[in-house]
């Protein structure tokens, strides 16, 4: 059945296809991505490039001198996105605070063992700049620094598959997750949202165990990804599992006790817990860390770009939150994960 397009939603195509893409209107309207990129090029509508050749000049006379901050409000673009375009150009900012020496000794000891995130939220650093630090105390082992012809056709090949997980492909390529998400960006390739059809006999198998199995044995049983699981499962309305076990003064005492002395997956290990389950309680217990960190324009921005897109365990660690903290923020941005039916 055609489905026609209103006029609200050519309007809308017009005003938002040219600077953001055929993907952005998609979400916005009752058409594929597909019918949205085929009606724009009808309308003889084009994309605007990313990086205009006068941005990019704005970029390279006023970032080493005025930093991100000042180049994404003049240009109107996300914080993230001008610091990636100035590192793939070799721009540096001279107003970066310099590295102590007990911030490199932290990093040397931790690069292999903790998250980029864990790292940054810990020295009040971008995840950019802890991996900028890396590279300059040759903590990145062997990896080449520039992207080869080679891994490039192989990262074009398996990122948009999302049977092959982003840690899955990072391996391959002995690159992180960060780098491959930043290269597939800089290249232009994307990762479709859906691309499982879910039929009749996993649906009732889902039903049947989403409240006894984990989402990853439900994943593995039925050859997906536990993301795919996850999807699914709010989509056919199911509800989270019953809630875990209630916490015994004694876990509690230990929590109290041990919290920013030992690691929290270590914390998580000694009393059986998730590291969730840590993160969570840390707040009634009155020992968390302080106030949330506030959500900036730049986040709110990724958020909404790439929430149902990506996974939340992949948001969470590049924005370096919590997956409730990206959970709780979607919610209040009404940002939903279904796609609108043709």
């Amino acid at each position: 059945m055609i489905n026609n397009w209103t006029e609200e939603e050519l309007n809308i195509l017009k005003e938002h296809y040219p600077s953001r893409g055929s993907r952005f209107v998609a979400e916005l309207v009752n058409h594929s991505q597909k019918s949205v990129a085929s009606k724009a090029k009808k309308l003889g509508l084009s994309r605007i490039p990313v990086w205009s050749e006068d941005e990019i000049k704005f970029l390279k006379k006023n970032y080493k001198k005025k930093g991100p901050g000042y180049v994404s409000e003049k240009l109107g673009k996300g914080r993230i996105s001008v610091m990636a375009k100035a590192a793939l150009m070799g721009i540096r900012y001279d107003g970066v605070r310099p590295w102590e020496k007990w911030e490199d000794n932290y990093l040397c000891r931790h690069y292999d063992n903790r998250k980029k995130s864990s790292i940054a939220r810990t020295l009040k650093r971008s995840i950019p700049s802890v991996m900028g630090r890396a590279k300059f105390l040759n903590l990145l082992g062997t990896r080449s620094e520039l992207w080869s012809e080679e891994d490039k056709d192989l990262l074009k090949k398996l990122y948009p598959d999302r049977k092959i997980s982003l840690q899955e492909i990072a391996n391959k390529l002995h690159r992180t997750r960060y780098a491959v998400m930043l290269q597939a960006q800089y290249l232009g390739i994307s990762r479709p949202q859906h691309d499982h059809e879910w039929t009749r006999k996993e649906n009732n198998y889902l039903k049947k165990n989403f409240n006894k199995k984990s989402y990853s044995e439900i994943a593995k049983n039925l050859g997906v990804t536990q993301s795919a699981v996850q999807h699914q499962a709010s989509r056919l309305g199911l509800k989270l599992r019953e809630k875990g076990r209630p916490w015994t003064e004694k876990e509690k005492e230990f929590v109290i006790q041990n919290y920013k002395k030992l690691p929290t997956k270590e914390i998580a290990k000694r009393i059986n817990r998730s590291v969730n389950a840590i993160i969570t309680i840390v707040g009634p217990l009155g020992v968390s860390a302080g106030r949330p960190q506030p959500w900036s324009p730049e986040d709110k921005e990724y958020l909404i770009k790439n929430y149902g897109r990506v996974s939340l365990g992949e948001i969470s660690d590049l924005l370096g939150r919590s997956v409730i903290a990206v959970t709780g923020m979607a919610i209040k941005l009404n940002l939903s994960k279904k796609r609108k039916k043709l």
